[in-house]
């Protein structure tokens, strides 16, 4: 007669307490020493080139990245959500990386990174004392112009947002097209960068694969 295993299941309820010691039990582990660098990727999509940026977090020593049951090292791709960029994610990134020894991709949405400045910080605010309004970058050295849009002052949903500042992108413009095939390149950005920094065959591969 053979038995079967235990499988783990998540608990039903984590306690607070619970909580707070496991956040201290990490933190107590050791630091592993890390390199953060860019990794800025030329891409093409519906016919136009994208720049796709990614921040890489990785032991300094290849061989302190983790390896898992299948004997294949761990990594972690993140994303930081579509109104911010890679900054965003930089916690957790270090916290997987430096504590675990993950090796950590994470890809800011087309876009939304500041190609104009190495320090990647946007200047000023999103509108421009002149009224014009601050735009995306999808591409090193190529920016959208005030008369690719039309600055819209929606009310609509006043109740929860009040008063948004809204671009209507005008037809036939770079603007237009890159709206329009953004998301597109998003999706190819990824796997490229899942490529490029988490390759198969080296790193364990995902629970959930996306499909063709």
């Amino acid at each position: 007669m053979t038995t079967q295993s235990a499988v783990w299941a998540p608990p039903a309820e984590v306690s607070r307490e619970e909580c707070l010691a496991d956040s201290r039990a990490v933190l107590a582990m050791p630091d592993i020493p890390l390199k953060e660098y860019e990794d800025l990727v030329r891409i093409e999509a519906v016919g136009l080139e994208w720049d796709i940026g990614a921040q890489i977090y990785e032991p300094e020593d290849p061989a302190k990245i983790v390896v898992g049951a299948d004997g294949k090292k761990a990594g972690a791709y993140l994303l930081s959500g579509g109104d911010g960029d890679f900054k965003t994610m930089a916690p957790v990134a270090r916290l997987l990386a430096g504590k675990f020894g993950f090796k950590v991709a994470t890809m800011t949405y087309p876009g939304r990174l500041c190609l104009d400045d190495p320090s990647r910080n946007w200047p000023g605010d999103t509108i421009n004392p002149d009224g014009t309004i601050r735009t995306p970058i999808w591409l090193t050295d190529e920016h959208i112009t005030p008369d690719q849009y039309e600055v819209v002052k929606d009310s609509s949903l006043r109740e929860r947002y009040g008063t948004r500042t809204v671009l209507h992108a005008k037809p036939g413009t770079t603007f237009w097209h890159r709206l329009a095939g953004w998301p597109a390149a998003f999706e190819e950005g990824g796997r490229q960068v899942m490529a490029r920094n988490l390759p198969d065959g080296e790193y364990s591969e995902p629970l959930a694969k996306p499909t063709e």
